[in-house]
């Protein structure tokens, strides 16, 4: 009867521990390359990419927020977005500074400094 106990004992750690481990590692999948914000003013503007080519762009105000989803690709010191959606007035492409990620192709020019920059031009 105890043998039958232990080796109960012994699956369901091992699945538990299966389970937690799949969980930590699920959410290791989707890790920020490039995160970069500034301030606006009535709010925030931030972009954030990640290592599966996804990526949000998100203007904040007084009240609430906007995401603009997408995937991204990068060719040299340009980054190309492709928007699920609609594309925020800042436009659809940008180039990557030494400090900040600057849009040039929208209805204005929108500059967000960068935070973290893992991206391989």
């Amino acid at each position: 009867m105890n043998d039958r106990y232990n080796i109960r004992l012994i699956i369901l750690t091992i699945l538990l521990s299966l389970s937690i481990f799949s969980c930590i590692n699920s959410k290791q999948g989707k890790q920020p390359v490039l995160l970069a914000d500034r301030e606006a003013p009535l709010g925030w503007i931030y972009l954030k990419m990640y290592n599966d080519n996804s990526f949000e762009f998100i203007s904040y105000g007084l009240r609430d927020g906007t995401v603009f989803p997408g995937t991204f690709r990068v060719s040299r010191d340009t980054i190309f977005f492709t928007y699920k959606d609609s594309i925020p007035r800042a436009g659809k492409t940008a180039v990557i500074g030494d400090n900040s990620v600057s849009y040039f192709d929208g209805e204005y020019h929108e500059s967000v400094e960068i935070k973290l920059n893992k991206l391989k031009k």
